[in-house]
């Protein structure tokens, strides 16, 4: 069904090309946000897989319409499809979805935070095609993490529907990225090889300048970049848009910003401001049609409620189901007074300050010149004058854009700067500049590489598109992480035996019998485990690498010391990991006498399966027979 589904898709983006006549560049984002949207809502009902007859229907009324169509406009169709698809610009991005697809295919999981959620998340979205029952969800610590970049990592990885292959999860994820990039490819007028080439190398090595975690991992950072990126250029990128267009597409972005991470709001708040000031500062004096400003009004109050009601329905569905993240309850102790913040504050603004004045945003030295976080801020506004010196921008845009990046930039670092005194107070490896610009490089991806973005749009439609893309190569050819790029792409193949080495290592015989007796299916009303060992054999890194492996079984890890716990003990930590099933290690001493109580024949085993029932208040533990309903 894969074919089924890009042919979908290309229909999709064709449609938007020819409906709101734009360029075949301009409609992948476009597109990209409606495919994530409709799986968003899809994944409510956990039938992803329902997209494949969506993309045959969608086929065959695209086939009814045409053959329907007389035959001059007929030709003229298949002329317009011919002459979108062939334009240097469409070309090269989908010469580069090939190309990156087939280069990532075997790339392995090896970075934390994929590990801790990105990656075992849409592994179970992969086997339960859709999200997670209540006290369900693989990833309990990060439960409330927005779903947006799983939903095309999934559509990606639906193109193998029987075997789960990390590489296409990659794949989906560099798509995601890129696509939200591709409008920069419609400077490309005549299908020369070698500037489409350099184009698409140029594009890849773009984010390079500033962020380079998503080198390694799937970085929702770098994603939200892009997509705030892209929303700016959509609001001053209104000459010759219809309005439902203009606005439509700034709302689709603003919904897919907000679905990408939970920090996501704070870019989508950033977002408005800009849309609001631009409209009135810049556009209105401009325009003055009462009728016309009437228009706009309404619009934007659209704009501003649909990214709203879509944050509103995430944060519905995990209230409901109980899903939250532990940063988020941070969040909520440090608002209550309740948490204790280290007193090492001077330390961590003196990191916080040596990052940001000296260390280069992708953390190390490069052949080229490496800008740290205050020179490409203060960048972003010479670039700014410049352009009103040279004519590109008018002096009143000019001036609000300026002021804009300025005013944010200051805003974020500030916010930062405050997070690393509150919410991560407690994480020492910020009190390293190295650590700390790692942060701000992360977590300020959407001001860098947004206001790049920006600034790279406004240059390359310009008055001399040419000079304004030859500028943009040769800031980024010369600012870039090549080795981090390269990496991402090929010289990953190097460390991939090594990363698998380490899983199997880290995986001890242990788990291996405990992921051997909870994978008797990959799919159905899978539940809860809670997961028990000795007080001796604490670990949680072997934790964190066994729930991607159980994945999407939901996996809760404890340690008890069998001579100091007792029978409630054990009830009380299976209601608090709201468990369905038990699995216990061998532990030091008597430890079968705990859990007799629950038994109501036979003796305790340890290795094994048991389903837990509880009624009327008793709780009773019973062996799980493989194929039996629940796991």
């Amino acid at each position: 069904m894969f074919i089924i589904q890009i042919i979908a898709f290309l229909i999709l983006l064709l449609w938007i090309d020819w409906k709101f006549k734009i360029q075949l560049t301009e409609a992948f984002p476009v597109g990209c946000a409606l495919l994530i949207l409709m799986l968003y809502v899809l994944s409510f009902f956990r039938i992803l897989s329902f997209s494949d007859w969506i993309g045959v229907t969608g086929m065959a009324v695209a086939a009814v319409y045409g053959l329907r169509l007389e035959k001059e406009k007929r030709a003229s169709l298949l002329g317009f499809i011919k002459k979108e698809l062939l334009t240097p610009g469409a070309l090269t991005a989908l010469a580069m979805v090939l190309l990156v697809t087939f280069c990532v295919r075997e790339k392995a999981v090896s970075w934390w935070d994929d590990y801790n959620f990105w990656a075992t998340d849409v592994k179970a979205l992969f086997y339960l095609d859709g999200f997670a029952h209540k006290y369900a969800n693989v990833a309990a610590e990060f439960g409330d993490y927005p779903p947006g970049t799983q939903m095309i990592k999934w559509w990606f990885l639906h193109f193998s529907p029987k075997e789960f292959q990390e590489g296409l999860m990659f794949a989906g994820y560099y798509f995601m990225n890129l696509a939200f990039l591709f409008p920069l490819l419609k400077i490309l007028k005549k299908r020369n090889i070698f500037m489409m080439t350099a184009a698409g190398a140029v594009l890849w090595l773009f984010p390079a300048v500033a962020e380079v975690f998503w080198c390694d991992g799937c970085c929702a950072d770098l994603t939200m970049a892009v997509v705030y990126g892209a929303f700016l250029t959509a609001v001053i990128d209104r000459q010759e848009h219809r309005r439902f267009f203009y606005y439509g597409r700034q709302a689709l972005f603003l919904m897919v910003l907000v679905l990408c991470k939970n920090t996501g709001f704070i870019w989508a708040a950033f977002g408005l401001l800009f849309d609001y000031g631009y409209h009135y500062f810049v556009y209105r004096r401009q325009h003055t049609d009462k009728k016309e400003i009437k228009a706009d009004r309404h619009a934007l109050f659209a704009v501003t409620l649909l990214p709203v009601l879509t944050e509103l329905s995430w944060l519905g569905f995990c209230l409901f189901n109980r899903r939250v993240a532990k940063l988020t309850g941070t969040a909520i102790q440090m608002a209550t007074g309740g948490m204790h913040i280290p007193e090492y504050q001077e330390e961590m603004v003196r990191a916080f300050l040596e990052a940001f004045v000296k260390w280069p945003l992708h953390r190390w030295k490069t052949i080229g010149i490496d800008l740290s976080p205050l020179s490409l801020y203060l960048l972003l506004l010479l670039f700014v004058f410049l352009m009103c010196r040279f004519h590109v921008l008018e002096r009143e845009k000019a001036c609000y854009m300026g002021g804009f990046l300025a005013v944010s930039g200051i805003l974020f670092y500030a916010v930062n700067l405050l997070s690393h005194l509150t919410i991560f107070a407690v994480e020492t490896q910020y009190l390293e500049p190295f650590g700390m610009v790692s942060s701000i490089e992360r977590y300020g991806a959407p001001f860098a590489i947004g206001g790049l973005y920006l600034i790279a749009f406004l240059i390359l439609n310009g008055r001399r598109p040419g000079v304004g893309a030859a500028l943009c190569m040769v800031f980024v050819l010369l600012t870039t992480d090549y080795a981090s790029a390269y990496r991402a792409l090929i010289g990953y193949r190097s460390q991939t035996e090594e990363i698998l080495a380490e899983r199997e290592e880290i995986v001890d015989e242990k788990a291996e019998g405990f992921l051997e007796q909870i994978h008797t299916e990959k799919t159905g009303n899978v539940g809860r485990v809670l997961y028990l060992r000795d007080l001796s054999d604490v670990s949680w890194v072997r934790n964190t690498y066994v729930a991607f492996e159980a994945a999407p079984v939901s996996v809760m890890y404890g340690n008890i010391n069998a001579s100091g716990s007792g029978s409630e003990d054990i009830a009380n930590a299976i209601r608090d990991s709201h468990a369905g099933f038990l699995y216990v290690d061998k532990l030091n001493g008597n430890g079968e006498t705990l859990f007799e109580p629950f038994l109501e024949e036979g003796e305790f085993e340890y290795g094994c399966l048991y389903q837990v029932k509880e009624e009327a208040g008793k709780m009773r533990l019973l062996k799980y027979e493989k194929g039996s309903k629940g796991l």
